[in-house]
């Protein structure tokens, strides 16, 4: 309890001045004169001293000849509220979305790194259009130059459209369940499974435990589906992001389902 006793007067002398949190953040790039910080915040001169100098009495910022700049204290402050902001933002922007399905998925590392996908989109099947992931999701694959895909499941789409990648020489990565690796060869036509593994631009692997995710990462953009807590995959929900902190996350899980699964062999 002394532990989370310090974080929280911690917490609560930043937090409790919006004034604080300005100035650290405008110093996050480098050192600046009150007049500096005044043209960025718009801050008058008087908050602006004597919030910087309670911020020096509490070790977060240091004076440097006329400049202020934080110390080694203060980005690391700055640096985790920055993060824990986005990753309030990631969750109750789409609070429905980590609620209501399962997450075992994800480690704690995973989960520490949820910022990761601040300011994503969450796309939703509605009575005026009931297919409006899957047909988001296809759009994306048809344009996609590059593919690193993780399937918990077997659509009967979904097989088509990597044949289609394949042909066209687009390097596919791809990562499904046992139990459903049979009907993916078969679906993609084992003639093009051999000939994309034989030119280098196809690769299929598989998991003996069942996988409860479901991502499509590439160069542009991720999505990631999640089953529902009865153990059915949500097809009605799609998390999609375009920015490169989202699909660099993405590209870790993927990295570490890649190492645990098992190379298919053909005969």
């Amino acid at each position: 309890m002394y532990y989370f006793s310090v974080v929280g007067e911690e917490l609560k002398f930043l937090n409790n001045s919006d004034i604080r949190l300005k100035v650290l953040v405008d110093l996050v790039d480098g050192p600046l004169k009150i007049r500096d910080i005044n043209r960025k915040s718009l801050l008058s001169y008087s908050s602006i001293s004597s919030n910087i100098h309670k911020l020096c009495d509490e070790g977060y910022v240091e004076k440097i000849h006329n400049s202020f700049q934080l110390t080694n204290l203060g980005l690391i402050y700055i640096t985790l509220l920055m993060d824990l902001r986005d990753v309030i933002s990631t969750i109750t922007d789409n609070s429905d979305f980590w609620l209501d399905h399962d997450i075992s998925s994800l480690t704690i590392d995973d989960l520490n790194k949820l910022s990761s996908l601040e300011g994503s989109e969450l796309i939703r099947c509605n009575s005026m259009d009931i297919y409006k992931t899957h047909k988001e999701f296809k759009r994306l694959f048809k344009n996609s130059k590059q593919l690193k895909v993780i399937f918990p499941y077997l659509h009967p789409e979904y097989p088509k459209l990597i044949r289609r990648l394949v042909l066209k020489g687009i390097s596919v990565d791809l990562i499904v369940s046992r139990n459903i690796l049979d009907g993916f060869i078969r679906d993609i036509g084992n003639d093009v499974v051999k000939k994309g593994i034989y030119e280098g631009n196809f690769s299929i692997k598989y998991l003996n435990d069942d996988i409860k995710i479901a991502l499509a990462i590439s160069n542009e953009f991720i999505t990631v589906g999640l089953f529902k807590l009865d153990g059915t995959y949500d097809q009605n929900r799609l998390l999609l992001s375009n920015r490169k902190k989202a699909i660099s996350w993405g590209l870790t899980i993927f990295d570490s389902y890649d190492e645990s699964a098992l190379t298919l062999v053909l005969d």
